[in-house]
C-alpha cells in the first residue's frame, strides 16, 4: 500500500516538475541552462521521500528520518509539500481561467467595426491588382503596403502578467510550505475550553485538565523538542494531565524517551491518565502490548483501556474514563472489545451522581457512537488537525490531508455532549499550515 502510494506520488512529482520546467523555460528563455539545473536539483530533493517509500515501503521513509540530517529531512519533506501545493494552485488557476473563457464566450459581444486581417488584405490586393490591368483607376483601391505588412501588436501588460504568474505560483508554494515547516517546530499554543459543572460541586470549580496528544516520539521529535513540550505542559500548572495516544511512533525503542517525558510532567494533583492510540499498537509489534503498557505505567501514567477511575477533589469528584483504539487486534495481541462494548464498560464504571464524566478516546470517530450516551466531554486526537487547515464550515473541516469525515479539529457539540479534537504536538509530516502544535486546557466552571 505504501509502495503504491510512493509510486503514485513519484509520478505526480515528475509530471508537475515537467510542467514547472517548461513554463519557466518559456518565461525566461535566456536562462534555460540555469533553470534546468535548478529544476533538476529541486526535483531530486523533492522526490526523495516518495522514492524511498516506493522502493522500501514505509520503512524507507523511516530511514530518511533516522539517518538523514534533520535539516535535510525537514527540507525534503517541505519541498514535497511545496510541489504538491504548486500543483493545487496551478489547478485552481487553470480552472479559473477556463471558467473565465467560458463566460466570455457566453457573453454577447457588441458589433465591432470591421477590421482587415492579413489574409483579407492580401487577397483583396491580389484582386485589385488583377482588376487594375483592365482598369487603371482600380489601382487607387489597393490597401497601402504598410497596412498589409503591419505586425500584430504585443500586449506587454498581459505578457508581464503571464511571466509573473509563472514564477509567483511556485514561489508562493515554497514560501507557504517552508513556513509550515517552521510552524511545526514552534512552541505549542494553548487552546482553552470551559466545561460547565453543577454549581453545588464547588470543589470542582476552577479545576483544570491539560491534554497532550500525538507527540510521535521518533518522528521529527527528539529529546530537545520533548523537553519543550514538558516545560509547556508544566507551565500551565494544570491539576490533571491526560495524554490521548500516539506518544510513541512505531518502535519500542521510543519507549525510553516517551517515559522520560511522562516522568517530567508535574500535574498539580499528581494524576496523569493515558489512553492507547494506534501507534502504541504499531510500536508493540516490535515487542508486545504488555511491554508498552508496563513502560508507560512505570513512568507514572494510569493507562485506561475501556475503564474509568474516580478522581477526588476536596469533597467532590469527577470521573475519568478511556476507550481503547477502535481496530482489530493482530495475531498475538490481546483481543479488543468493539467500540460500543468498550463505551458501555467504561461508562458503566461511572456512577450517575451528577459528577462530570470525561472520556479519553484517541480516535474522534468514537464520538459518533458515544454522543447519545451519558457523558460530558470527550478528549481526542489522532487527526493532527489535518496539519494543513483551511478552516471549517460547520462540523466539516477543510483540509487536503483529510478530505472526508467529521471531527478533525477543535470543539464539537451534540445535544449536550462535547468533543474536543486536539491538533497534536507532533506529527508524521513536519509541516503545519494554519494548524499549530497544541495543548488543550479544560477548565471546570460553574454552570
Amino acid at each position: 500500500m505504501y509502495q503504491l502510494g510512493g509510486l503514485v506520488v513519484t509520478l505526480v512529482n515528475g509530471l508537475l516538475g515537467l510542467i514547472l520546467w517548461r513554463r519557466l523555460r518559456a518565461a525566461f528563455p535566456r536562462h534555460g541552462a540555469l533553470i534546468s539545473g535548478l529544476c533538476a536539483a529541486g526535483l531530486l530533493l523533492t522526490a526523495l521521500p516518495a522514492l524511498l517509500m516506493a522502493a522500501a515501503s514505509f520503512s524507507g521513509l523511516r530511514a530518511l528520518q533516522r539517518h538523514a540530517p534533520e535539516p535535510l529531512a525537514l527540507i525534503a519533506m517541505g519541498a514535497q509539500v511545496s510541489l504538491l501545493f504548486y500543483g493545487l494552485l496551478l489547478g485552481l488557476v487553470t480552472l479559473a481561467s477556463a471558467a473565465h473563457r467560458a463566460l466570455r464566450r457566453l457573453r454577447p459581444t457588441p458589433n465591432a467595426p470591421a477590421t482587415l486581417d492579413t489574409q483579407t488584405v492580401t487577397s483583396k490586393n491580389t484582386q485589385v491588382s488583377s482588376d487594375a490591368q483592365a482598369d487603371p483607376a482600380a489601382q487607387d483601391l489597393r490597401v497601402p503596403a504598410e497596412v498589409e505588412a503591419r505586425p500584430e501588436a504585443v500586449d506587454e501588460r498581459r505578457r508581464r502578467l503571464v511571466v509573473g504568474a509563472t514564477w509567483a505560483l511556485p514561489a508562493a508554494a515554497v514560501a507557504v510550505s517552508m513556513g509550515g515547516v517552521l510552524a511545526s517546530r514552534q512552541r505549542p499554543v494553548v487552546m482553552r475550553l470551559a466545561l460547565p459543572v453543577r454549581r453545588e460541586l464547588t470543589s470542582l470549580h476552577g479545576v483544570t485538565i491539560a491534554q497532550l496528544s500525538d507527540v510521535h516520539v521518533g518522528s521529527f521529535m527528539d529529546a530537545e523538542r520533548l523537553d519543550e513540550l514538558r516545560d509547556a505542559m508544566n507551565a500551565i500548572r494544570a491539576d490533571i494531565h491526560v495524554v490521548t495516544g500516539d506518544l510513541l511512533d512505531h518502535h519500542v525503542s521510543q519507549l525510553e524517551l516517551s517515559a522520560r517525558l511522562l516522568r517530567g510532567l508535574r500535574p498539580a494533583r499528581g494524576q496523569l491518565f493515558f489512553c492507547m492510540g494506534n501507534h502504541e499498537y504499531i510500536a508493540a509489534r516490535s515487542a508486545s502490548v504488555a511491554t508498552i503498557v508496563k513502560g508507560l505505567e512505570e513512568a507514572g501514567a494510569q493507562v485506561l483501556v475501556d475503564e474509568a477511575r474516580e478522581v477526588r477533589v476536596g469533597g467532590d469528584r469527577l470521573w475519568m474514563g478511556a476507550i481503547d483504539y477502535p481496530s482489530l487486534a493482530r495475531p498475538g495481541e490481546p483481543a479488543r472489545r468493539p467500540t460500543r462494548d468498550g463505551l458501555d464498560r467504561a461508562l458503566g464504571q461511572m456512577r450517575d451522581d451528577g459528577a462530570p464524566r470525561v472520556l479519553l478516546s484517541h480516535h474522534p470517530g468514537t464520538f459518533r457512537t458515544a454522543r447519545e450516551l451519558p457523558f460530558d466531554l470527550m478528549l481526542s486526537g489522532h487527526t493532527h488537525g489535518g496539519q494543513i487547515s483551511l478552516g471549517r464550515i460547520g462540523d466539516y473541516a477543510l483540509t487536503p490531508m483529510l478530505p472526508a469525515g467529521l471531527y478533525h479539529n477543535g470543539h464539537y457539540e451534540h445535544r449536550g455532549r462535547h468533543l474536543h479534537v486536539n491538533a497534536g504536538a507532533g506529527g508524521w509530516l513536519p509541516v503545519r499550515i494554519n494548524c499549530p502544535p497544541e495543548i488543550t486546557l479544560v477548565e471546570l466552571v460553574p454552570a
